[in-house]
């Protein structure tokens, strides 16, 4: 039996476009000085647990996240482009409320938007590395810091529930911790904010 991998996936501080209320997607939008207290208020939370690896996106948001907390272990920061937020071609830029009056928008699920990728190709990519850190990491413990919309589509996948997307809310910093053999995904904890609250 394969010694179960810990993951906490972690979002990103507030970014500009967060701050903003644009959708930034592959654009890379640099943390706040919010996003900053944000990046070391969840290191502050993890600084406490056992970590064996720091992964993150490639974008700056999610790598200066995850600086603040890899530094607290004495760990180096592995980035990977797969773990990119959701490419959202032609809404890249555009507010939140552009994107509710867009007649693709959907409340409930995934919106593919022009020019933008599919959920299937947004799952596939990210599922991959993660399945290849498991993979190199039976029995550690991993944070993987990334974005809302992949987050949420891997944590819909482990919950049973693709193509529905789970719903609650996900705040900037937010820790979902999920345990697996390789195999099973059991999500433990889900989008937890109070180091912020």
């Amino acid at each position: 039996m394969t010694a179960p991998t810990t993951l906490y996936f972690v979002r990103h501080g507030e970014s500009e476009a967060n701050a903003a209320r644009l959708f930034t997607g592959h654009f890379d939008s640099p943390l706040t000085e919010q996003g900053r207290r944000q990046a070391e208020a969840v290191a502050d939370a993890l600084a406490g647990v056992r970590v064996d690896r720091v992964v993150s996106s490639d974008l700056s948001r999610a790598r200066d996240t995850a600086l603040a907390i890899a530094s607290r272990h004495g760990l180096t920061v592995e980035t990977y482009a797969d773990l990119r937020e959701i490419d959202l071609g032609e809404m890249t830029g555009r507010s939140f409320d552009d994107a509710r009056v867009h007649p693709d928008w959907n409340e409930d699920g995934f919106v593919q938007w022009p020019g933008g990728e599919s959920l299937d190709a947004v799952f596939d990519r990210a599922f991959a590395r993660v399945s290849t850190l498991v993979a190199e990491s039976p029995g550690r413990t991993l944070v993987i810091v990334g974005h809302g919309g992949v987050t949420r589509i891997l944590v819909s996948h482990f919950l049973g529930l693709l193509p529905r997307l789970e719903r609650a809310r996900a705040s900037n910093t937010n820790i979902t911790k999920v345990t697996t053999d390789g195999s099973t995904y059991t999500v433990e904890q889900l989008f937890d904010d109070a180091h912020i609250a």
